[in-house]
């Protein structure tokens, strides 16, 4: 297959587990990276063999497929519009903008185009969510009826170079690891049609220990602890968790409850932590399960990336895309709103049907 040429715009702290997949993968040409902070952009190029670290500016004439949008949230509607503008694909880091209004008008210019838009995460293309959509689809838990995601942290500024952002308007762990959660449960389990939710700020201040801003304080802007109730198209009753505020805890991950039986999926914040287990109701204990996998590979981030490539270059399932992330980013928004209102909130968007990943196509690509 022809090299598909990237550009990633954004060389901040996901930057490099980005480019050491692009280039492992062996089908794309890394042509430039770039970033406000110009020496930041030539030391991202000298650790990636990259040939250009360009300014930002330069980035939407350079003659490449994708560019891979990896800025700070609260710029991602302006640069995925100067990305399409462009007429280049793009492919952005979560969430794909910060309002529905924003990501509706990067959907309809993408259409408009005929351009593709894909958004992280990407981690459920990764072997544990793809074993349990499989053994879902087969059958092994019988028909889901309930379900609950976890997903609990200690806070970022304990190891994040820049932690301030993540505490403001609109983040907090509910629209920064909460896209983890929704997408994995979106697409094991179908479409959200309604949501319940409910938040606090545990910290009115959270003191930063990570380097370069040790000591510095962030006023915090977004609740850190939130829960939400979700009913699904499938008539499936879920809860999402997600905090900043718990440091220990053993309920990180995703449990399905079917009529059949009971399947354990690890934190889909990852794509390497832990395995899938299953237990069905005669069993006397869980079982392990062999995963769906061609890949020996750790931290797969960039997965969305290679499987945007095939769909431009043989037309194939887009699955990480920019319909599942607004049907993700407006779940976000119901829960949100349902945490300032205390009120039920109906999700009026559906998530496209995806297909698993053909593993055999990749195999064939990837030379595995």
């Amino acid at each position: 297959m022809e090299k598909v040429k990237v550009a990633v715009l954004g060389c901040g702290n996901i930057a490099p587990v980005y480019l050491k997949n692009l280039k492992r993968f062996g089908i794309f040409d890394v042509v430039a990276c770039a970033d406000v902070d110009a020496d930041k952009a030539k030391n991202i190029a000298t650790e990636f063999s990259i040939s250009q670290a360009v300014e930002p500016d330069k980035v939407y004439d350079l003659d490449v497929d994708i560019i891979v949008n990896l800025t700070p949230p609260q710029h991602h509607y302006e640069i995925n519009k100067r990305v399409l503008e462009s007429g280049k694909h793009l492919y952005s880091e979560k969430p794909l903008c910060s309002t529905l209004k924003e990501a509706k008008e990067i959907l309809e210019l993408a259409e408009k185009k005929n351009l593709k838009v894909g958004c992280a995460p990407d981690t459920f293309l990764g072997a544990n969510i793809q074993t349990a959509k499989k053994l879902i689809e087969d059958g092994w838990i019988g028909r889901p009826f309930a379900a609950n995601c976890f997903i609990l942290y200690g806070g970022p500024e304990k190891w994040h170079p820049n932690p301030h952002f993540i505490f403001k308007k609109y983040l907090g762990p509910l629209f920064d690891v909460g896209p983890y959660c929704l997408t994995a449960l979106a697409f094991l389990l179908g479409s959200v049609k309604k949501v319940s939710g409910m938040g606090m700020v545990t910290y009115k201040e959270r003191l930063i220990t990570s380097e370069p801003h040790r000591g510095e304080k962030i006023e915090v802007e977004m609740p850190t602890y939130v829960t939400a109730n979700l009913l699904f198209d499938t008539g499936v009753i879920g809860n999402v968790t997600v905090s900043y505020d718990v440091p220990d805890t053993n309920l990180r991950g995703i449990e399905i409850y079917g009529t059949e039986g009971t399947l354990i999926v690890p934190d889909p914040n990852f794509f390497d932590h832990g395995r899938v287990y299953l237990k069905r109701h005669d069993d006397k204990e869980f079982t392990k399960m062999p995963t769906i996998n061609p890949f020996n590979y750790d931290n797969l981030r960039g997965l969305g990336i290679l499987d945007m490539a095939l769909s431009i270059k043989l037309s194939t399932p887009l699955r990480a895309s920019g319909r599942l992330s607004y049907h993700v980013l407006e779940t976000l928004w119901a829960i949100y709103t349902s945490t300032q209102e205390g009120r039920f909130v109906d999700v009026e968007s559906t998530a496209p049907r995806t297909p698993l990943l053909d593993m055999e196509l990749l195999r064939e690509v990837l030379c595995l």
